[in-house]
């Protein structure tokens, strides 16, 4: 199993910015623990991936305000994957041209709430 702690610092030496980096999900910590060492290099190694811009991000034009920023001043990547036969996504935010603002982890229900809140998601089911 992935130390939570270790798992953060890891996902941080990444990215090599300045900027804090939130970590945010509902239930965070426990499903980090349920990482096998293997499932979280592949995060790793996707959080690679999308540093040194190989992965197409998603963009929304809406200018509504998310925190600090504007919607449209964001890029958004999603991560699929399946722990004990239950989905997870994470979705890695950052500020066009600039920083990575927040790292998303989370069950269904949870990603269902950030993409809503990020005009992602236009309604519930």
């Amino acid at each position: 199993m992935v130390e939570i702690g270790e798992f953060k610092e890891k996902v941080k030496r990444s990215l090599e910015q300045d900027y804090n980096m939130e970590f945010l999900g509902k239930n965070f910590d426990i499903v980090v623990g349920l990482l096998s060492e293997s499932k979280a290099e592949r995060i790793y190694s996707w959080i690679s991936e999308v540093v040194n811009q190989n992965i197409q991000p998603i963009l929304v034009g809406s200018k509504k305000p998310y925190k600090e920023w504007a919607i449209n001043q964001l890029l958004v990547f999603r991560y699929p994957f399946n722990v004990k036969n239950t989905e997870y996504r994470i979705l890695f935010v950052k500020v066009k041209n600039s920083v990575y603002v927040e790292f998303h982890l989370g069950d269904h229900k949870y990603y269902d709430k950030v993409r809503k809140d990020l005009s992602l998601k236009k309604s519930s089911y």
